[in-house]
């Protein structure tokens, strides 16, 4: 009988696992029959990222060397892929002192049979009939995991110089389920949660509802574990239909037979009257053969064939002649097809090896970039480098005409990922809408929130690992594109491109938008001050103050008392009004306690360089400094209220040029966007 796998691993559901997980299933029938399928689980124990990479590297060892020698039995190429593994632990460890362990555990399913090595705490469980067993002392030995006397031990991975592991052989049935585990799930949930999730569920939601019980019960990071379910191929001989066998007549077929057989036998005995008609109908015929025979007599006669002229010697070649130039001319128009079929075989053949080798460099370079930027301290400027060349590697394969769009498209895929970890993205939203590009931030207790006008929704990014929801969206409750975002406490304002204020609390989202917004002509900012809403129109060069009565913002009125110039960019209030104007000067006003309106005061900028063309401005009042972002200068200057410069951020120089920006003090980190991407940059 021949059988198919259906496995299930937890590092589907955990990429931050330093654990190493390896499963291999061959495509080739002869490797498949030979080798089979091969399943290893390397546990680090503690965590650390060096154990990581190191893990990594054995099971990639075992792989290479297992299927190295496809003449070499199970057991002898399973024993020699584990030494060399061994070995290589030992050099590694060796410099560590002792800071990690390596336990491993190893699984081949070839044919019906399966081979289990297992070295350290990871196990090797045999779920049978619902039944949990170990693997034996001896080949074909079960130890069935209720009744067991003893707890099996063994030394980890790379502490003893010339290990030889014991291979255990034992057959398989259809309906068996292999269970490779770490030592540290098996302490923190036991051998029985491993056979109830088997037993109960497939092996990918086994594998998911294992990792979240560990989670769930503080098993910590390496708790790596394998599904594997045995069932039996699809595939069968077809049986041999037996002869169909012969039935009796129905009573009614018989009596209808028998009532024919009577009226056959009656007609038979009646006078046959066709001699009288005969004779009544010769004349009439004897007409009618006289009028054929005229008619025919008058038709056109046929050509008389004369007989052939003898053939001649000359009549013989030049029949050969046309022959031989028939066959010429089919043999000229099958070498001309057989040609354009070898040079279309060619040319095939030509674009898949250059496919395949500008693919293979593509791959090479993104590996390359992976592994300078896993390595400590990162290299990013050479992982840049390799992601450029990976670029114009997978644009050439992309460009052949035998391209997987598959392959091609999942390698895009990767190296954008990486950029994005080089430029510290912290998500990249356009990857849940396309249309997606925010264009102000704000933060409070429960996340980031951003205006994004372009995909007509209000994000809030918030959690480890990160996540993201929808806090308004356009076309739902009568929201339009958020264009604004405020935070005061825990409460969120959002202003939309159809001129209306919107509350959002929790779950519950009111309209508090004024009652004479028609004086709004063209909002280019808004700010949050003492409960009170402030809004910069650029068109009329006015803010318009809106204060707070019972939860709603009553009528504004003309804060400043002499307009800005029109094109005002940006608004900040913290006490004082800091506006950008569209020159990118930074001017700040201030209320007389005995004036309605702000008057300009003279702020005096002293740079530490060049002076900073700003674009945006955030000034809080509960933050000791103002800052400036500066779009096409690609950085985020910091001031002191008086207007004097401390220090200047540097952003990513690879995304798209800033458009908005949120600076968290108490994080110290600085959030920017980059068309659809959020990153983060350290503020020192």
């Amino acid at each position: 009988m021949s059988f198919v796998t259906r496995v299930g691993s937890t590092a589907e559901f955990d990429t931050a696992s330093p654990d190493a997980l390896l499963a291999v299933e061959p495509e080739t029938g002869a490797i498949l029959r030979t080798k089979g399928r091969l399943y290893a689980l390397c546990e680090v124990a503690p965590s650390l990222a060096v154990g990581s990479r190191l893990a990594r590297e054995v099971v990639d060892l075992i792989e290479h060397e297992y299927y190295y020698d496809l003449s070499a039995g199970i057991q002898i190429s399973l024993r020699r892929a584990i030494r060399q593994a061994n070995r290589k632990a030992a050099q590694q460890l060796g410099a560590s002192h002792g800071r990690f362990a390596l336990h491993l555990a190893c699984v081949v399913v070839v044919n019906n049979e399966l081979h289990a090595v297992r070295v350290g705490a990871a196990q090797v469980f045999l779920i049978r009939r619902a039944r949990l067993f170990l693997p034996g002392d001896q080949p074909e030995d079960l130890a069935d995991f209720v009744h067991r006397t003893t707890t099996r031990h063994a030394a980890s991975l790379g502490l003893e110089q010339d290990l030889l592991p014991a291979v255990w052989r034992q057959t398989i049935e259809a309906g068996d389920t292999v269970v490779i585990a770490g030592g540290a799930l098996v302490d923190a949930l036991g051998a029985d949660q491993l056979k109830t999730a088997a037993v109960t569920l497939q092996p990918r939601s086994a594998a998911e509802h294992t990792r979240n019980r560990a989670v769930a019960d503080g098993a910590g990071s390496s708790a790596s574990a394998f599904f594997i379910e045995i069932a039996a191929a699809s595939a069968a001989a077809t049986k041999v239909s037996s002869a169909p066998e012969l039935t009796r007549a129905s009573a009614d077929v018989v009596l209808a037979e028998s009532i024919r057989q009577r009226l056959e036998s009656v007609a038979r005995r009646l006078p046959n009257p066709s001699g009288a008609s005969g004779r009544l109908a010769a004349p009439i015929v004897r007409s009618i053969q006289r009028v054929l025979t005229v008619a025919l007599e008058l038709m056109p006669r046929r050509r008389i064939t004369l007989p052939r002229s003898p053939d001649v010697a000359r009549s013989r070649e030049r029949r050969q002649h046309q022959a031989i130039s028939l066959f010429a001319a089919l043999l000229i128009v099958s070498g001309g097809f057989l040609a354009v079929a070898a040079y279309r075989d060619y040319e095939r053949s030509r674009a898949l090896s250059d496919y395949a080798a500008a693919f293979g460099e593509a791959q090479a370079e993104v590996a390359a970039a992976r592994r300078a930027v896993e390595r400590t301290p990162r290299d990013e400027s050479g992982a840049q480098e390799r992601l450029a060349a990976a670029s114009l590697r997978l644009g050439a394969a992309a460009s052949s005409p035998v391209a997987d769009p598959v392959r091609v498209g999942a390698l895009a895929v990767e190296i954008d990922r990486l950029r994005d970890l080089i430029s510290n993205v912290l998500i990249d939203l356009g990857r849940l809408a396309p249309a997606a590009r925010p264009v102000q931030l704000a933060q409070s207790v429960n996340g980031l929130y951003a205006a994004d006008p372009g995909s007509g929704r209000l994000w809030r990014v918030y959690g480890e690992p990160v996540t993201t929801g929808v806090v308004l969206e356009r076309g739902v409750r009568g929201v339009g594109a958020p264009v604004a975002v405020l935070a005061q406490g825990e409460v969120i304002f959002a202003l939309d491109d159809a001129r209306k204020v919107w509350r959002a609390e929790g779950s519950g989202v009111a309209d508090v938008t004024p009652a004479d917004v028609t004086r709004w002509v063209g909002i280019t900012g808004a700010a949050l001050y003492d409960g009170n809403l402030y809004v910069l129109d650029e068109k009329s060069g006015q803010i318009w103050k809106h204060e707070s009565f019972g939860g709603r913002f009553g009528a504004g009125f003309a804060f400043l008392a002499q307009p800005l110039a029109p094109g005002a960019r940006s608004i900040a209030v913290d006490g004082s009004i800091w506006v950008v104007d569209r020159n990118g000067e930074l001017a700040q006003y201030r209320r007389n306690p005995v004036a309605a309106t702000a008057q300009r005061v003279d702020l005096f900028l002293r740079w530490q360089g060049e002076a900073v063309r700003a674009t945006q401005i955030q000034a809080i009042e509960a933050q000791r400094s103002v800052y400036l972002l500066d779009a096409p200068g690609r950085r985020v200057v910091q001031l002191t209220r008086d207007g004097r410069e401390t220090a200047r951020v540097a952003l990513s120089a690879t995304l798209e040029e800033p458009s908005a920006f949120y600076v968290s003090e108490a994080q110290r980190r600085v959030y920017t966007v980059h068309g659809g991407k959020i990153s983060v940059t350290v503020l020192k």
